[in-house]
């Protein structure tokens, strides 16, 4: 299918993605931070890089590129950007570890792996200029996968968004699928609990289908309320419906 325009979901966060998997834009005042890649070289460059020069933004300025977790239509067009651009690859070391000695999925579509670069860990922070993106790591959909929190800007109005790096329970056959499946149900509720604290407003995805971003950017009007802000009780009945899905999914495989 052709991919969706791109288009600012706020101020600071650019959607650049095809009909399947996204890739967000964050602009800062030293550069950009791209998170996720697509699934190849192609995608890179025909969705998200040319989708930048389309919303005002030049690819020339991406520094860093976070890839929330290690399958290859996150990663994948890793490639494109640190041949052209010379950019830097943060991934959790988990994942890190596991793109560097089995693949757990691999398709002839999706582009090689990118060489081992910057690991971030829980609590940590993906930083550029006047922005930080803080790092929860939320296991389960990988061991690695990470998600992130950060302030978005619409207008003279700041949110907080939280993009969940992982979401569909794809390791059923997997010898260690109960272990991945219990770190799932910790990690929403974990991170339910971070998202009261800190007001969390706003959840993402970096798949299309799973936020409906896309709908979202087609929906935004000027003067109207902005369709990506969900509202904290909103958010927390989200992450509320995933850690029931994965304890329901948890009493199924036991059964």
């Amino acid at each position: 299918m052709p991919a969706p325009p791109p288009g600012r979901a706020f101020d600071n966060l650019v959607f650049l993605g095809s009909e399947w998997v996204t890739a967000w834009a964050v602009p800062t005042s030293d550069g950009i931070i791209l998170i996720d890649a697509m699934d190849n070289d192609e995608q890179a460059e025909t969705i998200t890089d040319a989708g930048m020069r389309r919303t005002g933004l030049d690819p020339t300025a991406v520094k860093l590129l976070v890839v929330t977790h290690g399958h290859g239509d996150h990663y994948g067009g890793c490639g494109h950007f640190q041949r052209r651009y010379g950019i830097r690859v943060v991934m959790s070391g988990e994942d890190w570890r596991m793109v560097e000695t089995k693949l757990e999925f691999d398709l002839p579509a999706w582009g090689r792996p990118p060489k081992r670069d910057i690991a971030v860990e829980d609590g940590g922070k993906v930083a550029l200029g006047d922005t930080a993106l803080d790092v929860i790591a939320t296991p389960g959909h990988t061991m690695g996968t990470i998600s992130l929190l950060m302030d978005l800007k619409d207008g003279g109005a700041t949110h907080r968004g939280l993009l969940w790096g992982g979401t569909a329970f794809n390791f059923g056959r997997q010898p260690d699928r109960i272990r991945r499946l219990q770190a799932y149900i910790d990690g929403t509720a974990r991170t339910r609990e971070i998202a009261a604290r800190q007001g969390v407003d706003v959840l993402l995805s970096n798949h299309t289908g799973w936020d409906g971003a896309a709908q979202k950017l087609a929906a935004k009007r000027p003067g109207a309320p902005n369709p990506f802000v969900l509202g904290k009780d909103t958010v927390q009945r989200a992450l509320t419906v995933m850690h029931e899905c994965a304890r329901a999914t948890m009493g199924v495989w036991n059964a």
